[in-house]
């Protein structure tokens, strides 16, 4: 059975989709127009929404593992290896992400992102982030990565099988969030994510339309 990936809802729809399904509009609300313009154009995009900013977007520039991602408002979404490490032109803002083995003590430098691993994977995350008062705050986190078996989501431009695999995270000051990721079954590549980076931040979620690997 084909379903939508769930950017919003986590359980059925009013209009009759199934636990796993939610509409496109969820995230943009004329989803036809979103994969019209995506398909017109070759370049890698996302369709994402990042706290109450949403949008197309093309990827602007790649370094390595680091890919850049410009909004028309001159915001900027930053992607490690498909996953979120940072943002710019919020009125909170991501300013950096690690990742390292749980058994490890705090990681100076990100290693392999839990979903490019063999799952359950238990890990740590650091996170830097600037409040809307403009105060730089950071967290620690400890979380335990579970996938479920592949199942066809719809995508703005195609179908794809893909693991979806959920995270639960324990922060240091005794708060949980959760973060969601669709990867590819077998060179696990993200295809979406939705994700709450630290306590009390907006939801940002994106699906991609286009890839770039």
């Amino acid at each position: 059975m084909s379903c939508v990936m769930p950017l919003l809802l986590a359980g059925c729809a009013s209009s009759g989709t199934t636990p796993l399904a939610a509409s496109l509009q969820a995230l943009l609300p004329d989803d036809d127009r979103v994969e019209a313009q995506a398909a017109s154009i070759p370049h890698a995009t996302l369709s994402a929404r990042l706290g109450d900013v949403q949008g197309l977007r093309v990827m602007g520039a790649q370094a390595g593992d680091i890919s850049y991602w410009p909004s028309r408002g001159g915001g900027v979404l930053e992607l490690h290896k498909g996953g979120l490490h940072a943002t710019a032109g919020l009125p909170e803002d991501l300013l950096g992400t690690r990742y390292g083995p749980a058994r490890h003590g705090t990681p100076r430098h990100s290693e392999s992102p839990p979903w490019r691993q063999d799952a359950p994977t238990p890990f740590m995350l650091v996170r830097h982030w600037r409040d809307d008062e403009g105060q730089v705050r950071r967290g620690e986190a400890r979380g335990e990565l579970r996938c479920a078996a592949a199942e066809p989501v719809a995508l703005p431009l195609g179908e794809r099988s893909l693991e979806r695999c959920e995270a639960l995270l324990a922060w240091a000051g005794g708060e949980t969030t959760t973060s969601t990721y669709w990867r590819d079954p077998a060179n696990r590549h993200l295809w979406a994510v939705r994700e709450t980076p630290w306590p009390g931040a907006p939801t940002m979620q994106w699906q991609v339309a286009r890839h770039w690997w």
